[in-house]
């Protein structure tokens, strides 16, 4: 039982020389993993970013601009100024 074992395993040895799908490259499965990661921090960071302070404020301060907007106290320049202010733009 065991000689058949050993026998099977070195006719097959998983990583190469042998027929199969692998032709004696690991594959894709070594990339599944690296770009799982990849997909979960970024989208950790992405959340962290949206929820920081100064990303609350700024969008805070731009609805106020689009109500006074909406309501007629400024113009569509004034607008548009304090928009680009807002986010850092001259």
């Amino acid at each position: 039982m065991v000689a058949e074992m050993v026998t099977y395993a070195y006719a097959h040895p998983g990583w190469g020389g042998g027929p199969g799908p692998w032709d004696g490259r690991p594959g894709w499965w070594l990339i599944f993993p690296a770009l799982f990661w990849l997909v979960v921090l970024s989208s950790l960071a992405y959340l962290i970013y949206r929820r920081s302070p100064t990303r609350s404020a700024r969008s805070a301060a731009e609805r106020v601009l689009a109500e006074r907007f909406a309501r007629g106290e400024i113009g569509e320049e004034e607008l548009q100024q304090r928009r680009a202010v807002l986010r850092g733009k001259p």
